[in-house]
């Protein structure tokens, strides 16, 4: 994979593009590979959501990172105003080329999750939502499917626990959190 990426850049900048050009390199989702118990994808846990989302252009320094959370709907409006694109009033999502410019600005305070349906052998129940902020990773198992399973709380917290190993959930410490 990083050799043909590396071969459609060498591509852009032998054609002298690379000025009229920007490159992202993005995915809708990891895999778990058994981490937390579980196979694939469609999960909320850190190895299934946090994906990488790169991007090389005009105006776009290298080696500059943000942990801002990006919604799938804020890639349109980002990419447009990087093309110096007028941003039509009905495009959805929150323009963040500030952050691929190493910039300061607004930025979500989350990223919204969810998985609506049966779309694997799930053990926890088929409906889940959860939101992220970089802090925190709050999720809720609604519960029913064909066992008719309870409803679950999840809470991580995504800097002292990246590896989202302790459920935060169901301590008194975090309940004006889970409230609010």
């Amino acid at each position: 994979l990083d050799w043909n990426v590396g071969r459609l850049i060498q591509a852009v900048d032998a054609a002298g593009l690379e000025e009229d050009t920007i490159i992202v390199f993005t995915s809708d989702h990891g895999e778990m590979f058994g981490g937390h118990g579980r196979m694939k994808k469609n999960i909320f846990y850190e190895e299934a959501a946090r994906i990488p989302f790169l991007m090389r252009g005009p105006n776009i320094p290298a080696g500059k990172t943000s942990d801002a959370c990006l919604n799938t709907v804020d890639i349109v409006p980002t990419l447009l105003s990087l093309a110096s694109v007028e941003i039509p009033k009905s495009v959805e999502g929150v323009d963040l080329s500030h952050c691929a410019k190493g910039g300061k600005g607004p930025v979500p305070k989350h990223a919204f999750l969810m998985n609506t349906g049966a779309c694997a052998a799930w053990q926890d129940g088929h409906e889940w939502r959860a939101l992220r902020t970089p802090k925190h990773t709050y999720a809720v198992f609604r519960g029913g499917g064909k066992n008719n399973l309870p409803r679950k709380e999840l809470l991580f917290d995504n800097v002292t626990d990246p590896l989202q190993a302790t459920n935060l959930a169901g301590q008194a410490t975090y309940a004006k959190l889970l409230d609010g």
